[in-house]
């Protein structure tokens, strides 16, 4: 609709200059004398030319000029003999007349290479609009990736709370073991005093109640056998709430892990996301960042002095976390062969590996490379914008066990 409107006013503008072009050739020959004409005949040509007439209206600039020759040979056709019987005034009109001609066709030349290059300066303008746009759906997928680094963090709060639940509970444990191992000793305890009592008053009435001694005896044996039972079973209790305790206490030691873990991550997520011109993201197991093509090579594929400062600051986080393997992906956007595509992004992830590897000491048994070409885009293939965007190196740093 834009485009339309504007059309519309350039063709009234234009309308509007031939309109005031045809009064001034009406009125041309009572106002300027046949050198005036000529004169300014040559410059509207030369302005036309400078606008770009000889690419864009390149007619009417050639008739322009075919007018001004004719000007001219009258001009200089006046100045002979053969002129002196003609009428001067009559020539003279016509020399203004055929000047005037080429000055109008020079002006409406260069009225429509201004008109082009209006439209051309348009089209580029609603490019960069669109390119704009694109820049916007970046930041959109950028500001999702910040919220899905907050629901890490509340994810991490929440295993915190469950890890000090189960502290809790394994505290709770632990005291109540204390207290069945009291209350068992001091039932052991009972049963020895009781025990020494009835062999004592066993002994003193031994010689008189000697039926009584034995059933004594049998009934004491009997008890013994009962608390023996009894002391069984809460030792078997006992050791089945060590192992349940023992149970916990693993899957604490698990929860303290995965804590960590996700402490580690999102630590390690800020600190990349430090780095210039670079993406980051938490993906499965690992953390991505990201870094676009023409930020980090020169057209023959060769690390550019840009792409090495970016380089530097990566190497220097990687080597912050020496325990954890790289995997460097090379992609490419569609323009092109799939074989070529995917030898360009081959080597653009190995030109990475040999900077990180060269020049910032990293292990090589812990760095690998690949290329997927065009397989993975992240962005439509359809502009350049989003072309620009697929053309790109992704730092995948390991986080999995």
């Amino acid at each position: 609709m834009m485009n339309s409107s504007f059309t519309r006013k350039m063709q009234a503008l234009f309308l509007l200059f031939l309109g005031s072009s045809l009064v001034f050739l009406s009125k041309a020959s009572a106002a300027t004398t046949p050198t005036m004409i000529i004169e300014e005949a040559k410059f509207a040509i030369d302005q036309a030319r400078r606008a770009g007439a000889d690419k864009e209206a390149l007619d009417d600039l050639v008739a322009a000029r075919s007018w001004l020759s004719q000007a001219e040979k009258e001009y200089e056709a006046k100045k002979g003999f053969l002129a002196r019987l003609t009428s001067s005034e009559a020539k003279d009109r016509e020399i203004i007349y055929l000047g005037t001609m080429a000055k109008l066709k020079a002006q409406t030349a260069e009225a429509k290479a201004k008109k082009v290059s209006v439209l051309t300066s348009l089209k580029d303008s609603r490019r960069e609009l669109s390119d704009y746009q694109n820049a916007v759906e970046v930041m959109k997928k950028k500001l999702a990736e910040v919220e899905k680094a907050r629901e890490i963090q509340a994810k991490a709060e929440e295993e915190r709370k469950a890890l000090e639940e189960v502290r809790r509970k394994a505290a709770e444990l632990e005291e109540q073991k204390k207290r069945e191992l009291l209350e068992a000793q001091r039932r052991a305890a009972e049963l020895e005093a009781l025990k020494q009592k009835e062999i004592q008053a066993s002994r003193l009435e031994e010689s008189a109640r000697l039926a009584q001694k034995e059933r004594e005896l049998a009934e004491a044996k009997l008890k013994a056998e009962q608390m023996a039972a009894q002391q069984a079973r809460e030792a078997a209790e006992l050791k089945a709430k060590e192992e349940r305790l023992t149970i916990e206490r693993e899957k604490l030691v698990v929860l303290q892990k995965k804590a960590e873990a996700l402490a580690r991550e999102k630590t390690m997520l800020s600190e990349a996301g430090k780095i210039p011109r670079a993406v980051v993201k938490a993906g499965d197991q690992e953390i991505v960042i990201t870094l676009l093509a023409i930020n980090l090579f020169t057209p023959s594929t060769e690390i550019s002095e840009s792409g090495q400062e970016i380089l530097d600051q990566v190497g220097t986080f990687l080597k912050k976390y020496p325990e954890h393997k790289i995997v460097l992906r090379g992609h490419t956007d569609s323009t092109g062969s799939e074989s070529a595509n995917r030898a360009i992004s081959e080597k653009r992830a190995a030109k990475v590996r040999d900077y990180l590897v060269a020049y910032q000491n990293l292990n090589p048994s812990r760095v690998t490379s690949e290329g997927l070409g065009p397989s993975q885009p992240v962005a439509s293939n359809a502009t350049e914008a989003g072309r620009a965007l697929n053309r790109r190196v992704e730092i995948a740093v390991q986080t999995g066990e």
